[in-house]
């Protein structure tokens, strides 16, 4: 059997008779469609927030990115790298301190 693909206002117009009527599955029936799809497709369409419906998924907005953006995100980047580096040398300075006070405790 092959799959058949609606369009979104076909979709829109299905749903918008069902939550008329109040009754999906005999607006389903009334165009051959299976009852637990055009519940799926309503579940969809009340779930999109800007009414968008793809017949395999809902698609979320890309986000872009802009310059402002990127260059917050280096100035962080920079700023987590410096803290690495500071506990880093932390912890080495710590090691060399136990190895000193305890030469019995060999930690590698």
């Amino acid at each position: 059997m092959e799959r058949k693909r609606y369009d979104l206002n076909f979709k829109k117009m299905v749903v918008a008779k069902g939550l008329e009527t109040g009754n999906m599955t005999a607006v389903a029936r009334q165009h051959e469609l299976d009852p637990k799809m055009v519940l799926r497709w309503a579940k969809e369409l009340k779930r999109s927030d800007l009414g968008q419906l793809d017949g395999e998924a809902l698609k979320q907005a890309a986000f872009i990115p802009s310059s402002s953006d990127y260059a917050a995100l280096e100035k962080e980047h920079e700023k987590l790298k410096k803290l690495y580096a500071e506990q880093a040398l932390e912890r080495e300075i710590l090691r060399d301190l136990l190895k000193k006070t305890n030469p019995h405790l060999r930690i590698k």
